[in-house]
């Protein structure tokens, strides 16, 4: 079997590259993602929580039916990420292993609220499929609206945190590519906006949403996590790395097609690590958060469609630039 589950975590192997995942039932949270003979990935908190008393600080946190709390009757960032999933089926193949992961709201007491609450006016059924291979990671949540309606004004987020290699804090070795031309907004200095250049960098606390030009549905970005080595004196070089990683995400509606991809690029910096609990003061040093979402005028799910919403993200790891 491709599947391991210990203390409530399960642990997808794929055994043609070694490559590996392993995620956490509370949440269906992906804490780890190792590419054959690679490093991590992903970063963990060394203070979050794994127990199921909170969302796990770290790895890739699912956000719907809402980012933030659009909606105050509701918790922030929704109900999937802090109740426990159930193991679906698996399967072991050439090109990747997967294992499928499921939600259902009448299984989900936590978090709710609104037209979410428990036994309330919206019902579906979410799956999380999570594949391992070779240099790439694939995650794929798919909704199903039990309703007998059509559910309105939802947002779906993967809230991924990438290990950095070095510091945060040097653009040589961490920093976004990919952005250019998608619209800023700065969640902390509001007249901060504008629109994407080359290249994010973490010079202070970052709290951005990117959303896309028209033209430009599919997310298709680059994370750089590590510097070249030897690391170079002087500024970065766009497209220049020791370590980085490709994400590319889309999302589609049954019956109305795809639906535009935004990303938010976040690191609390100093000031916030401080005031988080479950978050070492000094750890933001250590990761990125890059977070492909359908944020903005998704259209409403319909009811009685399997995989209504259908959201995928592929996270492939890369070598030193120039490497072949």
């Amino acid at each position: 079997m491709p599947t391991s589950i210990h203390d409530a975590v399960v642990k997808i192997s794929h055994a043609l590259s070694g490559s590996t995942a392993s995620v956490n039932l509370t949440g269906a949270t992906v804490t780890s993602f190792i590419p054959g003979g690679g490093r991590e990935v992903l970063f963990v908190s060394s203070l979050a929580k794994t127990d199921g008393s909170k969302a796990i600080r770290g790895g890739i946190p699912l956000a719907f039916p809402q980012f933030g709390r659009p909606d105050q009757t509701m918790p922030q960032h929704g109900f999937l990420r802090v109740n426990r999933w159930t193991v679906g089926a698996q399967n072991d193949g050439d090109g990747a292993s997967s294992c499928e992961f499921t939600l259902d709201t009448s299984d989900a007491p936590k978090a709710r609220g609104g037209d979410w609450s428990v036994g309330g006016k919206h019902a579906c059924v979410v799956t999380l499929t999570v594949s391992v291979g070779g240099d790439t990671l694939t995650t794929v949540l798919s909704v199903t609206n039990r309703s007998d309606h059509p559910i309105p004004n939802t947002q779906a987020l993967f809230h991924t945190y990438y290990s950095v290699a070095g510091d945060s804090l040097d653009p040589r070795g961490c920093r976004v590519e990919g952005l250019g031309g998608y619209i800023v907004r700065d969640q902390i200095v509001p007249e901060n906006g504008g629109t994407g250049g080359d290249a994010v960098i973490v010079d202070k606390e970052v709290d951005r949403i990117y959303s896309p030009p028209t033209e430009t549905p599919d997310l298709d970005l680059t994370v750089v996590t590590g510097p070249e080595e030897p690391c170079a004196d002087g500024p970065f070089e766009v497209g220049r790395w020791g370590s980085a990683v490709r994400v590319r995400a889309s999302a589609e509606v049954s019956g109305a097609g795809k639906v535009p991809v935004a990303c938010v690029v976040w690191n609390p910096h100093v000031k916030k690590s401080k005031g988080m609990a479950d978050f070492g003061d000094e750890e933001y040093h250590n990761m990125l958060c890059v977070e492909p979402g359908v944020l903005n005028n998704v259209p409403d799910i319909p009811p009685g469609v399997e995989g209504g919403l259908v959201f995928t993200q592929i996270i492939t790891a890369l070598g030193p630039s120039g490497s072949p």
